[in-house]
């Protein structure tokens, strides 16, 4: 379903294409602080909002760097809240949150409004804890409205890929965590289904008109090669980091392991 939004989307461009060689300069998730002179060298980064002042980040805006905001939907750290549903996730003990909640839309209101003073845009994170339909109908709901909220602001979507259909003329990019390497059950580049899924969804986003980007998890020069060479086959800028995502220009040659090949070696599965 496609609509129309009532404000101009002026950071709206063409999805990309797979004619040709990545931009691998592309894109930076960077969760930890500073770093400033790495992050410069990327056109768009994605940062924890609390971690950086403003003067910070007109700093990497005044060199050409979109920088992005995280900004979780359907998942909170407090400890206490009306809005908290289910137990905890395992890997980071974040609880689901009642999209619906009107306390949890004011939390979410308030963030945006004020970082869309500073920042260009906002990566929306764990739409997917929305399972049922209700929760469905409710995240969908909260996506529109942080697009009025958020103006004409540049809005990314980390995976959701039930929900984009929907969100058209809403959302202005997507993000595939873990596009070919994942560091779930343990550092590992996909099996060869789980490649034709992900190859799957760069399609289904390239149909919606998106721009496509990639988040791949590696420990070894292997896996990151795999991820990088496969992001290039597909046309999609990728970032290879760690499973914190605490290096700022990715995992780099000289900071990944090398496979070992002899007992208790570190495998990696291609396609």
């Amino acid at each position: 379903m496609t609509g129309h939004l009532r404000h101009p989307l002026t950071y709206l461009q063409p999805p990309a294409r797979p004619t040709g060689t990545p931009d691998r300069r592309a894109l930076s998730v960077y969760y930890g602080p500073n770093a400033l002179n790495v992050l410069c060298r990327y056109r768009r980064v994605i940062v924890q909002p609390g971690h950086y002042r403003v003067d910070a980040v007109r700093w990497l805006q005044a060199r050409g760097v979109q920088v992005l905001a995280y900004l979780s939907l359907g998942m909170d750290s407090s400890p206490h809240g009306d809005w908290l549903r289910g137990a905890p996730d395992p890997h980071w003990h974040l609880r689901p949150v009642d999209a619906r909640h009107p306390e949890w839309r004011a939390r979410i209101e308030a963030q945006v409004l004020a970082h869309k003073a500073v920042f260009d845009g906002f990566l929306l994170d764990t739409l997917d804890s929305a399972s049922d339909p209700v929760q469905v109908r409710a995240m969908l709901k909260l996506v529109r409205q942080v697009r009025q909220w958020a103006g004409p602001c540049y809005l990314m979507a980390n995976r959701g890929f039930g929900l984009l259909p929907r969100l058209g003329g809403t959302i202005n990019g997507v993000l595939i965590e873990a596009l070919s390497t994942t560091w779930a059950d343990g550092y590992r580049t996909y099996e060869r289904h789980e490649l034709e899924y992900t190859a799957a969804l760069v399609a289904q986003a390239r149909r919606l008109h998106l721009e496509v980007y990639g988040l791949d998890y590696a420990v070894t020069t292997r896996a990151r090669r795999f991820a990088l060479r496969r992001a290039e086959a597909l046309g999609v800028p990728t970032f290879v980091s760690n499973r914190e995502l605490t290096l700022p220009g990715g995992l780099l040659p000289r900071l990944a392991a090398p496979e070992r090949h002899a007992h208790g070696s570190l495998s990696s599965t291609s396609a």
